[in-house]
């Protein structure tokens, strides 16, 4: 790859041109009249402005339906709901599932479809088999939102990095979503605070890690409970909708095209030589 398109691609990735920016706002523009624009007056040049146009549509519409219903639907090799992730104006995540980690004494548990977790354990249950991948998942998005405040402000962290979660339970909001209640415990780590001595194990916390090795969880240690609901979200709509608006535009230019091509039959004219018939249906001047 040349080096200025890595310099650029560097710093679309790390934001290094703002959606501010006045090159950011016209870059997709700037994309459709050099790219598709050629490709219009060349066809102009050969089937006049209104064929041109009818052929171009049509062909980039055609393409684009069968690059959307790939997106939507998927193909060997592809996954389905790979398209466009958001609608204009929407974050980026709208339709994407998502966990929202909360307390139990917050105000997300006060709220009455989630009234469940602020009279855990009561509700609860095991995991059915069939959640519990996405049920281990926001066990980690739960851990990594309730250990990662920043330690200079007014908040601590609930939890450290080094909990382990110990248990899973399983309930449902009444609105639907799965919610479930992991409960989190200190794990043994390296007591920085004690004296260290040369060739000796060195020691743990907290108290009863005795014998453990590093990252076993800490029988006697802290716990927490902590929550979190999943919205599984809708992913594959902003595809269909794409798809939706894609197949409307090819049909429209295929029959424009097809309406355009028979009133050009129709209003040809056939110039018959001296003495030869006329066709029937032909028309002469």
């Amino acid at each position: 790859m040349p080096p200025a398109i890595s310099a650029l691609v560097v710093l679309a990735t790390e934001g290094g041109i703002p959606t501010s920016n006045p090159w950011s706002q016209v870059a997709v523009p700037l994309a459709i009249v050099i790219f598709v624009g050629s490709v219009y007056l060349l066809l102009r040049s050969n089937l006049g402005t209104r064929r041109g146009y009818l052929v171009l549509g049509t062909c980039l519409w055609g393409f684009t339906s069968i690059l959307a219903t790939f997106w939507t639907f998927g193909a060997p090799g592809t996954p389905p709901a790979t398209g466009p992730q958001n609608l204009p104006g929407q974050q980026l995540n709208e339709y994407e599932p998502t966990w929202t980690p909360f307390a139990q004494d917050s105000a997300v548990a006060e709220r009455p479809e989630y009234a469940v977790a602020a009279n855990y354990p009561e509700g609860f249950g095991p995991v059915p088999g069939e959640f519990e991948a996405e049920a281990g998942t926001g066990a980690d998005e739960i851990a990594n939102f309730f250990s990662g405040f920043d330690p200079t402000d007014d908040y601590r962290n609930v939890i450290e990095a080094t909990w382990e979660p110990v248990a899973t339970e399983f309930a449902e909001a009444t609105n639907g979503y799965p919610l479930i209640a992991v409960t989190y415990q200190q794990t043994c780590q390296i007591d920085t605070n004690a004296d260290i001595v040369e060739g000796e194990d060195p020691p743990l916390t907290p108290e009863g890690c005795e014998g453990a090795q590093i990252g076993d969880v800490a029988e006697d240690g802290d716990t927490a409970v902590l929550f979190g609901f999943f919205d599984a979200g809708n992913p594959s709509f902003p595809s269909y909708v794409m798809l939706g608006v894609v197949l409307a535009l090819f049909l429209l230019h295929a029959l424009l095209l097809s309406r355009d091509e028979s009133r050009e039959r129709r209003e040809r004219v056939v110039e018959p030589a001296a003495g030869e018939p006329v066709e029937v249906g032909a028309s002469a001047r």
